[in-house]
């Protein structure tokens, strides 16, 4: 019985665990405000917060590595380019990628 309470505690603990890294993107984002927040070190640290993206073409924030959207933002467009010409790449509301890929994004 002593090893069967044992895993059952291991078990709630592991899920509480997976349960808390699931939520950390959206406490980043939370904390940051609506809009759409650029951050460095996988959602660690805000390098770009743009409280309220129009679609204008602004440069990506070279170490970003992941970015999280609220509030109206729908869809971050990314670029290779300086200016937003070329292939987008839909990055959505909340994605991880690697730092210095994108070079200009449209959030709208």
């Amino acid at each position: 019985m002593g090893k069967s309470i044992i895993r059952t505690v291991a078990g709630v603990t592991a899920a509480a665990g997976v349960t808390a890294l699931m939520a950390l993107p959206a406490r980043a984002a939370s904390a940051a405000g609506a809009g759409l927040t650029f951050y460095q070190g996988a959602f660690a640290t805000p390098v770009l917060h743009v409280a309220e993206p129009d679609g204008a073409c602004t440069a990506f924030p070279v170490a970003a590595d992941s970015l999280a959207a609220s509030g109206p933002v729908q869809q971050v467009l990314a670029f290779q380019t300086v200016d937003c010409s070329g292939s987008a790449v839909g990055l959505g509301t909340l994605r991880t990628f690697s730092a210095g890929t994108y070079h200009s994004f449209r959030a709208f």
